[in-house]
């Protein structure tokens, strides 16, 4: 494979037997996905409480990247890398990702300027300490396949290098499959005790890749049982992404003094892009109106980062902590460009085929954006009694959005203010109480495929949160954590108009509970719930154009996982559990369709083992063991049915 050439002339600094294994286990495989993850990685036995967590291809938690809260923190520009602020057009690939982390509620307390809807924070592969060449493949659902290698070794005192990449078939639970890749590289130089400059190069895409039916019911009732993995899309919406994601970050202390920052570049390429709707679906699975909407040339691009100045003064028993933080972005995105090519009525029930028609685009849109933020935050911490933050922010916001087919162009300018007050008390060795108040300054999420203005995303809006809870250690090894919350920020969706616009105000209120820790020696327990009250007000819900509750919302999440290694916690066999609960969902804007509860049960075994002198696991999975049929509903209003029964086989080796 193309994509791991010259790997071998690294090795040469490694015993020769260890290459030899390398290939040898590199040819059991074809292809797949996967962050870097070694052996040892678990990500319920390493999970400190339930609020989201991934490592490598596994991930635990009440919340993902993608929905904490009831809200998308990557939409809301809440993501750092490192710790340090950066603004990424989508997903960082797998490979240059070690894992990710949702910081909301109590893991928030005390990290630099915490924002409402919570922050994702993404761990770099080349930041590792630890040493590593790892191959891995991996048998997914419905018989993908990914083969994927991880290499981490010195090749000079206190330099080391990191290569990446891994190859993907992905069959799709909708039918059809696509191919992906990731290539990354990188180096990280400690030149002495605690310092750390990580450089990083990625380049990653999917091809071939068919457009899904987005199934819009013509009233208010479910859209009929279709049947799995059969492809109802066509074949010929086959669309392209390709992201690039450079950058570097830096620690440097200096005494009581700590210098960090970063800077990253990142661009996303979608050429075409493709949304194939059923609009006004019948209950029989017919639409009157089956729409295609195509656009290409769509590219974004992002430059942004962070410079931070901590200086620490105190005593163990008082510590301060000072930080001045500049972060800035800057960015452009073409969009736009739609044609909507009617295919008149079609059925869910079979593969309606339609000839593929000449693409006719229109002019490009652009948006082009800034922002420059400096920041001031003090942090006071009596270790084991309590911990004050501080934080408070200035920004200068630009955004100016250009429609040219409608000779239309918008300009906005903001200053606005954030800040943060979070704090944590110490009741006693066993509980402990923590809150916070913050307002924040976040982007809102793109306009939909099924949107007049698709594509465009309104200027960023103020927001604020509020929360408190309580930790209470039950056991040296089990920690619970209970918390209630409050997100208000502008709503937007589409009008009647299908304008994608401001239509009220949401308030997210919530429960959220964790149980999280070793119940006995080898057996790990990750237990999370939130119940959650979504509204929204404005004069469209007081005259009754819209209903109280947002599309897409649901009222209660439960998660539980169990992961038992046998011989207490060091015997090479293990089982692991996991089930998850969602309460019904609202389906439309008037909140009469309602989407069934769904229920999810996954079971999975590890089997650690030796070939020759590497450390290899096997790795076996059932998900969705009782093929539980729902609908996912997204905020447009979208259907799609839930991922049915599937199997996953994975080998990893650490050589």
């Amino acid at each position: 494979m193309r994509h791991f050439e010259g790997l071998g002339t690294l090795r040469l600094k490694a015993p020769f037997r260890r290459i030899r294994l390398a290939v040898v286990v590199a040819g059991f495989a074809w292809s797949a996905p996967a962050l870097a993850q070694r052996v040892d990685d678990n990500a319920i036995a390493s999970a400190g409480d339930a609020f989201g967590q991934a490592i490598g291809n596994e991930r635990v938690g009440l919340y993902t990247v993608d929905d904490v809260r009831g809200f998308n923190p990557v939409d809301a520009g809440n993501t750092r890398i490192e710790g340090l602020y950066f603004a990424p057009v989508d997903r960082p690939p797998n490979r240059l990702i070690r894992g990710s982390k949702v910081r909301v509620g109590i893991s928030a307390q005390g990290y630099p300027f915490p924002a409402p809807t919570g922050i994702v924070d993404y761990e770099l592969s080349a930041s590792s300490e630890t040493d590593q060449l790892t191959v891995g493949y991996e048998r997914g659902q419905f018989g993908s396949s990914v083969l994927s290698i991880d290499v981490l070794q010195p090749v000079a005192d206190g330099l080391k290098v990191y290569l990446g990449g891994s190859r993907r078939r992905q069959n799709r639970h909708e039918g059809g499959d696509f191919k992906g890749y990731v290539v990354t590289g990188g180096l990280a130089w400690r030149p002495y005790a605690g310092a750390l400059v990580t450089a990083f190069y990625s380049r990653n895409g999917a091809t071939d890749d068919e457009a899904a039916p987005s199934i819009f019911p013509g009233g208010d009732f479910l859209p009929p049982e279709i049947r799995r993995r059969v492809l109802i899309g066509q074949s010929w919406s086959k669309r392209v992404n390709k992201q690039l994601l450079m950058g570097a970050v830096v620690r440097l202390p200096f005494g009581r003094w700590q210098l960090e920052g970063g800077l990253l570049r990142a661009e996303r390429r979608q050429a075409p892009n493709l949304t194939d709707l059923f609009i006004a679906t019948r209950p029989d699975g017919t639409t009157p109106n089956r729409v295609m909407v195509v656009d290409a040339n769509n590219i974004d691009r992002t430059v942004s980062g962070e410079a931070r100045l901590t200086r620490t003064f105190g005593s163990a028993a008082l510590a301060h902590r000072v930080m001045l933080s500049f972060r800035g972005r800057t960015g452009n995105r073409r969009f736009g460009g739609v044609q909507r090519i009617g295919l008149g009525s079609s059925s869910l029930n079979f593969a309606d085929e339609r000839p593929k028609p000449t693409f006719a685009f229109g002019p490009d849109d652009t948006d082009t954006f800034g922002q420059a933020t400096l920041g001031l935050g003090y942090t006071l911490t009596a270790p084991g009694r309590f911990l004050l933050d501080f934080g408070l922010a200035g920004s200068r916001y630009n955004k100016t959005l250009t429609f040219t087919s409608a000779g239309l162009v918008t300009s906005v300018r903001d200053r606005p203010v954030t800040g943060s007050v979070t704090g944590s008390l110490n009741l006693s060795r066993s509980l402990s109480l923590y809150g916070g108040y913050m307002r924040g300054f976040e982007e809102v999420s793109v306009a939909p495929a099924n949107a007049a203005n698709r594509g465009a995303v309104p200027p960023a809006i103020r927001t604020r949160q509020i929360d408190f809870g309580l930790r209470y250690a039950v056991s040296p090894t089990l920690s619970l954590v209970a918390g209630m919350f409050e997100i208000q920020k502008p709503y937007y969706n589409l009008d009647d108009q299908d304008n994608y616009r401001e239509l009220g105000t949401s308030s997210n209120r919530g429960v959220e509970i964790s149980l999280t820790g070793t119940v006995r020696p080898g057996l790990t327990l990750v237990l999370g719930n939130v119940l959650l009250d979504q509204r929204v007000s404005g004069e469209l819900v007081d005259d009754g154009s819209i209903g109280p509750r947002p599309i897409g919302s649901i009222r209660r999440r439960s998660i539980f996982n169990l992961d038992w290694r046998l011989g207490g916690g060091k015997g090479p066999l293990s089982f692991d559990i996991a089930a998850e609960a969602l309460s019904a969902r609202i389906g439309n804007v008037s909140n009469r369709l309602v989407a069934p509860p769904r229920e999810a049960f996954d079971l999975g075994a590890r089997y650690r083992f030796s070939i020759a002198s590497a450390r290899a696991l096997l790795r076996l999975q059932v998900a969705n063991v009782l093929d539980d049929y729902g609908w996912q509903v997204a905020a447009n209003g979208a259907f799609q049915y839930s991922i049915g029964r599937r199997f996953l086989a994975e080998l990893r080796v650490d050589i």
